[in-house]
């Protein structure tokens, strides 16, 4: 039988029944939403054969669906929890890729983790972007590791209500999922007790400088250490210019390496806040990422200890330095 593998039983299994079976398990009655994907990653950890395929048809719609998920679920806690904030919402990006999704995907854990705390439940660990290439199974393990932590909070407050699982629809791309990802990182805001500030974008920057550092070594490049003098007092537009600079420049060096460059995502310039510089040190993040990929680049980042009480100026010093370090790597990859 074309497309199906043998279990050690002698039981034949159709991998494209195994796909049916994943893409309308949303809409089954008698499997919950966690029972789908305990299903799901029991698969991942079985045949490699059926896990890889598996991972092959997982699409941008199958992601969208678990974000809606996500966003039910941190519904009900903000209304059980009482959450007292507006959120804002997320303007609609394009060009955004799966490793761009993944990377947003971090900021939801880093603010559940806030949350958790805040709740008295033993914050999620953070993690990095796994150094490979990133499909859209890796994003929806991910987002529904998400939901596990909201679930955790919610027992932790014995919340019983439960969502209403989500329906798979066709035709969503990864830009829709992105916009999902960041609509429900602000949600978490009031769940947290604060929006981010200049201390987590400059927590951010160090992670960037970290990548940078592992890359220079690869290609034989000094890097600066020391991030230059900075005059007058600076906002969050300044900053999110100077990213914007610095993610150009990241695009000019993946094409001096030979890399299928990325398209220089958008950036909205108009009343800024620091979530908004966060999601552009995210995304030059996950560009760094791609670089790794593409040098093969398997070391991790050293984790940095917390931040405190870092100013706007602090974070513009740090870009700076980004922005004169990627100077130095594009003469080097264009000798």
């Amino acid at each position: 039988m074309t497309g199906a593998f043998l279990i050690p039983s002698g039981t034949r299994v159709s991998i494209f029944g195994l796909l049916y079976v994943f893409a309308t398990a949303s809409v089954a009655s008698e499997a919950s939403a966690a029972e789908e994907r305990d299903w799901l990653d029991a698969l991942f950890d079985g045949s490699d054969a059926i896990a890889q395929e598996i991972q092959n048809n997982v699409t941008p719609s199958h992601v969208f669906q678990a974000t809606r998920d996500l966003i039910a679920e941190i519904r009900i806690l903000r209304e059980e929890l009482g959450a007292q904030d507006y959120p804002m919402e997320a303007e609609v990006q394009t060009d955004r890729a799966s490793v761009h999704a993944y990377a947003k995907t971090l900021e939801l854990r880093f603010k559940l983790s806030g949350a958790q705390n805040r709740y008295g439940v033993v914050p999620a660990e953070m993690g990095q972007i796994p150094v490979k290439e990133i499909a859209p199974a890796d994003v929806l393990q991910s987002v529904n590791g998400l939901i596990d932590e909201t679930r955790r909070i919610k027992a932790q407050m014995i919340i019983g209500t439960e969502i209403v699982p989500a329906r798979l629809e066709g035709g969503k791309t990864l830009s829709m999922v992105y916009k999902n990802l960041a609509d429900a990182s602000f949600m978490l805001d009031g769940l947290r007790g604060r929006p981010l500030t200049p201390t987590d974008v400059y927590s951010n920057t160090l992670a960037i400088l970290d990548e940078m550092e592992l890359i220079a070594a690869k290609l034989r490049v000094p890097l600066a250490l020391d991030p230059p003098a900075v005059e007058g007092v600076k906002r969050s537009r300044d900053l999110a210019q100077q990213v914007l600079r610095a993610t150009y420049k990241v695009v000019n060096l993946q094409s001096r390496l030979g890399m299928d460059a990325s398209a220089v995502p958008s950036l909205t310039l108009v009343r800024v806040t620091p979530s908004e510089v966060y999601d552009a040190t995210n995304l030059l993040l996950a560009e760094m990422n791609r670089i790794k990929v593409h040098l093969e680049i398997n070391l991790p980042r050293e984790p940095r200890p917390d931040q405190r009480n870092k100013r706007p100026e602090d974070v513009f010093a740090q870009i700076m330095l980004i922005i004169q370090n990627l100077d130095h790597m594009i003469e080097a990859a264009s000798a």
